[in-house]
């Protein structure tokens, strides 16, 4: 079965087109208001009349617009544009926050014109890059394209719903199987797109498993490092392919993430929010995974394919990093220095994780 895809955040762009489409009906009825209604009261001092028509039958529909968009994340833009509104986990905002949404950005107007445009066009600014205007922020809500992503409204929220709950696979020796967020995908893509998508829940790592009473031993497995005659810089990849020179060259992996998103690794790269290069680094592959949650940096990991697993190095995250393999044990990882992780193991970053397969 077909694994969903990322989520995306919607463009600046976007969502003002949106918010544009749905003004346009009471933008309609606020002129037949003042334009019809005294020419069919045959009187031009009538207008007052049909101003107040018009306000309280475009009150009526923005109302209506408000209370749709906070139960189904819907509204006439967002249906035509690829967009919905969704809470911070991914679901409808519910009618309160889309009320204060739509309270905050009538405010705006306070400043006709250029109020409005600046508000709609704050996400422009957020520093987090999950592209949330103020009034998003006010309200606690996100704006995803689902017609570039994954709509989380119907495949279980910012989590996305497992595409085949039989497909997990045990995470130790007598263990049960590991839950994970998504199985793998019929076929590698070669990027994911800049998206949103928040795992809130951390990894479950099982160890071998204990006789009945007992817990589990907590395992601590110590990091694989390159040899010690190997002078190693952090994150340098001239050294990482010296390091494996004498192993057999790497077909390549895939990272298959806990969205359900598969990417096809097959030398080195950078994973993170918005990963960029360091001056002189040369990285065949930039993953730009941008988490809804904030918690994955915006360059979080350098990967480096290797003969007997991944290269896996913690670029300083704010939140760290951690490797569990196929046998439960977890470890986590030291900033700027490079662990061998083998397939088949779990790598937690920030609150995401993935699992390293075979191309």
């Amino acid at each position: 079965m077909p694994v969903p895809s990322p989520l995306v955040n919607a463009s600046a762009g976007q969502r003002l087109g949106a918010k544009l489409i749905d003004w346009i009906p009471a933008l309609a009825v606020a002129v037949a208001g003042v334009v019809v209604v005294p020419g069919v009261l045959a009187d031009d001092a009538a207008w007052p009349v049909g101003l107040l028509i018009a306000a309280g039958v475009a009150a009526v529909y923005l109302m209506g617009i408000l209370v749709w968009e906070g139960m189904t994340g819907k509204t006439p833009g967002n249906l035509l544009l690829g967009l919905r509104t969704t809470g911070r986990d991914g679901l409808a905002p519910g009618v309160g926050a889309s009320l204060l949404r739509g309270v905050v950005l009538a405010a705006s107007w306070l400043v006709p014109v250029i109020g409005p445009v600046l508000m709609l066009s704050s996400n422009r600014w957020d520093r987090d890059d999950q592209r949330r205007g103020w009034h998003d922020k006010a309200a606690g809500t996100l704006v995803v394209d689902v017609g570039a992503g994954r709509d989380p409204l119907v495949t279980g929220g910012l989590f996305g719903a497992r595409a085949d709950p039989e497909a997990a696979e045990p995470a130790g020796p007598g263990s049960p199987a590991a839950p994970i967020d998504a199985a793998p995908s019929a076929g590698p893509i070669d990027a994911v797109p800049s998206f949103g998508g928040a795992a809130r829940s951390a990894v479950e790592h099982a160890g071998p498993a204990a006789p009945a009473g007992q817990a589990a031993p907590v395992a601590h497995a110590a990091p694989v490092v390159p040899p010690a005659d190997q002078p190693v810089h952090p994150d340098a990849e001239l050294e990482m392919t010296r390091i494996a020179r004498n192993q057999p060259a790497a077909a390549g992996v895939q990272l298959v993430f806990d969205d359900g998103a598969v990417v096809r690794v097959p030398g080195s790269a950078l994973l993170g929010r918005n990963p960029s290069r360091l001056d002189g680094e040369t990285v065949d592959q930039l993953i730009d995974f941008a988490d809804l949650s904030r918690s994955v940096s915006k360059t979080h990991l350098h990967l480096r394919v290797d003969g007997g697993g991944v290269w896996v190095t913690d670029r300083n995250s704010t939140n760290g990093s951690a490797a569990a393999t196929p046998d439960g044990l977890e470890e986590d990882l030291t900033p700027e220095q490079p662990v061998l992780v083998p397939v088949g193991s779990t790598v937690r970053f920030g609150d995401r994780h993935f699992i390293i397969r075979t191309a």
